[in-house]
């Protein structure tokens, strides 16, 4: 989406942030970081998780940005140069956040994960359209393995134990209410993500337990095919699917992947499958710049970008098309990085640390 223009991002304290006080960036040409805003999450509390989406108020639609601790998920909405405004919180009090699950196409809802290590709980939070109170619904509990916001208002998860695996498909209605559920044929193995395949209209993929591709049919629910991918690198997670000419293109992340002395750490991997005889192989490993060490802990993708906070305590970029890291950002005395996200409103990133600070940055 275009960048909103005169929406400098900013502090709730109506104070200018001071570019020099914050991390700076070593840029490996041609990706450029350029740092425009901090973000102080008011709670106090561990920071999880940080987003961007659309949210409309009296009739006008802004790019907010939503940050997410233990116990509390928060609403900011931009003002005028480096400033933002906390207008929404929504509180919990016995199961911790985990993560943010933006819906695409979805306006003034947003959907979070719950849970200690494993997701327990998936609610939808939205404020009453009668006096602007918060509020939130429960859509899901249980065993929940895995979950993805997907396009034309739909959220998809996968929940049980392996003999009663279930995927289903939620429906939004346009006001943002739970409209219809649907369910995937399971692959009869634990799905861990989901991603949308571009290019390809009502098809999603998941990756499993057993490293295997599964792609479904959305419109009909039927699994279509199993593709096992190298076994080299284990509990590969899936980020990114693009289809073209017929072949499936697969951005993965390798959390164990092994330092090698001729490739380095590799992070990201890009493969290519063919889906008629599954047969796949790599096209392209995504390392750290040489004197660079850190395997994946988290990360994301948009269009040809790669992020990811390494084991190191940094955040590296990769251009996909180019092959090679664009822009290291190092972690800063006694704060380490934390979480990483793509902006869904504009060409943001967004850096987060644990102690709640959100760094907010422009990548050119």
């Amino acid at each position: 989406m275009d960048e909103p223009p005169g929406k400098p991002l900013s502090c709730e304290e109506k104070e200018k942030t001071e570019i020099a006080d914050l991390p700076a960036c070593d840029s490996l040409n041609p990706g450029y970081l350029q740092l425009v805003s901090k973000l102080k999450n008011p709670s106090g509390s561990c920071s999880v998780d940080v987003s961007a989406m659309w949210w409309e108020r009296a009739g006008l639609k802004e790019p907010c940005i939503i940050t997410a601790c233990e116990y509390a998920v928060s609403l900011w909405k931009p003002l005028d140069t480096w400033q933002w405004k906390n207008i929404y919180t929504w509180h919990f009090t016995e199961v911790p956040v985990l993560q943010i699950v933006p819906v695409p196409d979805v306006c003034n809802l947003v959907c979070v994960a719950l849970g200690n290590l494993e997701i327990r709980e998936i609610r939808a939070l939205f404020c009453s359209p009668d006096d602007g109170s918060e509020k939130q619904l429960l859509l899901k509990s249980g065993n929940i393995k895995a979950v993805l916001g997907l396009t034309k208002r739909r959220l998809v998860n996968s929940s049980g134990t392996l003999c009663d695996h279930q995927v289903e498909i939620m429906t939004f209605a346009e006001d943002g209410g739970n409209k219809e559920k649907q369910f995937l044929m399971p692959p009869e193995e634990t799905v861990l993500t989901f991603a949308e395949v571009q290019g390809m209209q009502e098809a999603l993929l998941g990756t499993t337990v057993m490293n295997n591709i599964v792609i479904w049919n959305l419109k009909t629910g039927q699994l279509l095919k199993k593709m096992h991918i190298d076994d080299s690198y284990q509990a590969s997670v899936c980020h990114k699917a693009y289809s073209e000419m017929g072949l499936l293109f697969v951005v993965l992340s390798h959390p164990c992947a092994k330092e090698s002395e001729s490739l380095g750490s590799p992070v990201f991997q890009l493969i290519v499958i063919n889906p008629k005889t599954t047969l796949n192989v790599g096209v392209m490993l995504y390392c750290l710049p040489q004197g660079q060490a850190g395997r994946f802990l988290e990360g994301d993708v948009k269009d040809h970008c790669a992020a990811a906070v390494l084991t190191s305590g940094a955040i590296a970029i990769w251009d996909l098309l180019l092959g090679h890291c664009t822009a290291f950002l190092p972690p800063v005395p006694d704060q380490n990085w934390s979480f990483v996200k793509w902006s869904g409103t504009d060409s943001h990133l967004l850096a987060g640390q644990k102690d709640g600070n959100i760094f907010i940055y422009r990548y050119l």
